[in-house]
């Protein structure tokens, strides 16, 4: 048997925690009658599981008839790339030339004599998501890793007129939570402040100790060690587990290599992202185990007014967690012993 749990960011893992709940809110959201919400920005630190996430909730939406998903990059021209995609679907495109839809200005699909070329790619958009209507049919657009880009921001400002118009498109975007919030900020983009948030959060204790007791033929004793030490971060839980199905029965082994891979290709990677200030931080809440934020700031030497921007900025992305009054706790698994290893590094 090869071995069940994969080290690759974004690819879909063999084994997986399914955040059921989550996913069948947007879900639910997204096919009411009368939709409330026609956007979900998906956040979380990198390694989270967002573009997991993502893929499943697409999926079970391309299994019913009324949907069809239209998968874009965020490097792209995001609204001929959208029209592009909806004319090469076989469903729609019969659609189109029945609304006699022609997109020959922009090299996309074959004239149509009998209409002129529509010279506008918003208007177009909108005469295809018409027709698209009139048959029922929704579409969900998903965007992976958004950032506050020229791209994005004209895209943005289309889909917003868009839902004026009351046609049938939803999107669906990750993002970590500093691009979503600089994108939310940007000029013109109020409407997606008032778009709902799905944060993941930990991974569910009970069900990764399951899986792994499962995958890895562990006994419980074994499989809850396991599960404790992933602090619930979803690409922990992978990597714990790839390891420990190498090294088996060799624990210690197991969550060494793990360690290591955590800081070299995940760990790195969201340091390098953190303002100096935020820095600052993290090795000050290593330097004190208490977790206690009255002797944080006493080493940083702030003000509760100057930490507490730091704090909240951190807990919101998915490095500390803050859920008892006037303590601070890491999220992810090693994290600690990767600041203080990161602060040696400097001097």
């Amino acid at each position: 048997m090869s071995n069940p749990y994969t080290l690759t960011f974004g690819q879909p893992p063999t084994e997986i925690i399914h955040r059921g709940s989550q996913i069948e809110r947007i879900i639910s959201d997204f096919s009411s009658d009368s939709p409330s919400n026609y956007i979900n920005l998906i956040t979380g630190i990198r390694g989270s599981g967002k573009t997991v996430f993502l893929t499943e909730t697409a999926n079970r939406l391309k299994e019913r008839d009324e949907w069809i998903v239209i998968d874009l990059n965020p490097q792209r021209d995001l609204l001929t790339s959208l029209a592009a995609k909806l004319n090469s679907n076989r469903q729609l495109n019969s659609i189109f030339r029945a609304a006699e839809i022609n997109l020959e200005f922009f090299g996309i699909g074959v004239g149509i004599k009998t209409a002129p070329p529509v010279t506008d790619i918003e208007e177009a958009l909108s005469r295809m998501l018409e027709s698209v209507k009139t048959k029922g049919k929704r579409i969900l657009v998903t965007i992976d890793e958004v950032t506050n880009s020229k791209e994005m921001r004209i895209f943005a400002s289309a889909f917003q007129i868009f839902l004026r118009k009351r046609l049938p498109i939803f999107l669906l975007m990750t993002g970590l939570y500093k691009n979503i919030n600089s994108l939310r900020n940007a000029d013109g983009m109020t409407f997606l402040e008032r778009a709902p948030r799905t944060v993941l959060n930990p991974l569910d204790f009970g069900l990764m100790v399951h899986r792994y007791m499962d995958t890895l033929n562990t006994g419980e004793d074994i499989a809850n060690k396991l599960a404790a030490a992933t602090r619930g971060y979803s690409f922990a839980f992978q990597t714990i587990g790839y390891f420990y199905y190498e090294k088996c029965p060799d624990l210690n082994m197991a969550f060494s290599e793990a360690k290591e891979y955590l800081f070299e290709f995940a760990y790195n990677k969201i340091w390098s992202e953190l303002s100096g200030k935020d820095k600052d931080v993290l090795i000050a809440v290593a330097q004190e185990p208490t977790g206690k934020v009255a002797d944080i700031r006493k080493l940083l030497n702030y003000t509760n007014d100057q930490f507490n921007p730091y704090r909240d900025r951190l807990v919101k992305a998915g490095i500390l967690i803050s859920s008892r009054p006037g303590i601070v706790e890491w999220a992810l698994p090693y994290f600690d012993e990767f600041t203080i290893k990161m602060n040696r590094s400097l001097w």
